[in-house]
Order: structure tokens, then C-alpha cells, then sequence
């Protein structure tokens, strides 16, 4: 009986034991895995104002677009006119230079 009783005691030790690593490993689990959540956590939110900024950058390039084509828009028109305003200056000095002429050989004359 007492050989009985001393096999159930250390078997009960062993299984307390097995009990008490089982918890400690359990405890050291989900101390793991609260740190990846926290992780996770802190990354989701690192995604979403990455997202965000993303976003905000995407506006900008897309108004800095649409501000340039604006700008090239008045440069075009603003070339054209320059050559416009040439073409008249060129013409107004061509006829300067006729009448200049003109006057030149009415005093000759």
C-alpha cells in the first residue's frame, strides 16, 4: 500500500510539475503574442498614416499638374503674342524705314 501511495505521490509530483512548466510556458505564449498584437497594432496604424499622406501627396502632385499646364497655358499665349508684337514692331520699322526713305528723295527732288 505504501508503495501504492509513494508511485501516486510522484506521479502527482510529476504531473504538478508538467502542470507547473505547462502554465509558465502558457504565461510566456501569451506574453509573445500580446507583444505581436502590440506590434501589429503599431503597424496598422504606421499603414493608415502612410495612407493618409499618400493621399495628401497625391493632391498636391495633382494640383501642382494642373497649376504648371495653367502656366504653360499663359506662356503659350504669352509667346504668341510676343511674336505678334514682333511681327508688328518689324512691320513698323519696314515702313519707317519706306517713308524714310520717301522723305529722303522728296528732298532731293
Amino acid at each position: 500500500m505504501n508503495q501504492v501511495l509513494g508511485e501516486k505521490m510522484q506521479r502527482l509530483d510529476a504531473a504538478k510539475k508538467k502542470y507547473t512548466a505547462t502554465k509558465e510556458r502558457l504565461a510566456a505564449e501569451k506574453a509573445a503574442q500580446d507583444n505581436l498584437e502590440r506590434a501589429n497594432q503599431m503597424s496598422e496604424a504606421d499603414y493608415k498614416e502612410s495612407n493618409n499622406m499618400l493621399g495628401e501627396v497625391e493632391k498636391e502632385i495633382r494640383l501642382q499638374k494642373e497649376t504648371l499646364f495653367k502656366e504653360s497655358q499663359k506662356l503659350f499665349k504669352l509667346r504668341a503674342d510676343q511674336a505678334n508684337l514682333i511681327g508688328d514692331i518689324s512691320g513698323t520699322l519696314s515702313a519707317s524705314r519706306n517713308l524714310q526713305a520717301n522723305i529722303i528723295k522728296l528732298k532731293q527732288e
